[in-house]
C-alpha cells in the first residue's frame, strides 16, 4: 500500500474520532496504517502540519454542498448549519479547524460565490467579507464549546447542570444570573438557531444603514 497525503489524512481523521485531538499522534496513525512512524515524516514533518492538512480537508468538504439559494439570509443559514454539522461529524472537529493554516490556498476560492451573493444583495465588499468570516468564526467557536460541554446525546455533562448552578447562586441577590443556566446550557440546537438569528439580524441592520 503506497502512503499518500490523502490516505494519511483520512486515517488521521479516523484516529481523531477514536482518540480525540490530544490523543492523535503520528505513531497511532502509523500503527493504523501498518507502517513505522518515520514513514509518515516524508509527508508530514510534525503533528501541526498534519492537523493543518486535516483542517484543509474539512474545508474542502464544507464546500461540497451546493449553494441553492439567491437569498443572503438563507445563504448564511444553510452555510452555518452545514459547517456546524461537518465539524460535529468528527470528535474535536472544531478544535482541528480552529487556528489551522490552509495547506491548499485554492480552497479559499470557495468563498467567491457566497461573497458575490452577499455583494449583489447590497453589502459592501468589506462587510460581505466580515459577515462571512464572522459566521465561520462563530460556528467554530460554538462547536468547540458544544463538543466540550455536551455529551453525544445532546445533554450537558453533569458539571454543567443548570439546576445545580441555580441552587448555588442566590436568586435574591443575582436573579438574572441564577435564571441564565437553561439559556446558557439548554438545547444546543435551539441555542445555535438563536445565535444565527442574532447574526442575520445584525447583518440586516448593517445592510439598512445609509
Amino acid at each position: 500500500m503506497a502512503l499518500t497525503k490523502p490516505l494519511i489524512t483520512q486515517t488521521a481523521l479516523a484516529v481523531l474520532d477514536d482518540e480525540g485531538l490530544d490523543g492523535l499522534t503520528l505513531r497511532r496513525i502509523a500503527d493504523r496504517l501498518g507502517v513505522k512512524a518515520p514513514a509518515l515524516y516524508w509527508h508530514f514533518p510534525d503533528k501541526k502540519a498534519l492537523v493543518d492538512e486535516m483542517a484543509t480537508e474539512l474545508m474542502r468538504r464544507s464546500q461540497d454542498a451546493p449553494i441553492d439559494t439567491a437569498d443572503w439570509r438563507e445563504l448564511i443559514s444553510q452555510s452555518s448549519r452545514g459547517l456546524r454539522a461537518l465539524l460535529r461529524s468528527h470528535r474535536d472537529g472544531a478544535r482541528v479547524f480552529s487556528g489551522s493554516r490552509l495547506t491548499d490556498v485554492s480552497v479559499a476560492a470557495g468563498m467567491e460565490r457566497p461573497l458575490r451573493l452577499l455583494i449583489d444583495s447590497g453589502f459592501t465588499e468589506r462587510d460581505a467579507k466580515l459577515a462571512w468570516t464572522t459566521m465561520r468564526d462563530l460556528v467554530v467557536g460554538f462547536v468547540i464549546e458544544e463538543q466540550e460541554v455536551y455529551l453525544a446525546d445532546g445533554s450537558p455533562r453533569p458539571e454543567y447542570d443548570a439546576a445545580e448552578r441555580a441552587r448555588q447562586l442566590d436568586p435574591a441577590r443575582h436573579p438574572l444570573a441564577a435564571r441564565s443556566g437553561p439559556t446558557s446550557w439548554g438545547s444546543p440546537d435551539e441555542r445555535f438557531d438563536d445565535v444565527i438569528r442574532f447574526l442575520i439580524d445584525g447583518m440586516a441592520a448593517r445592510l439598512d444603514q445609509p
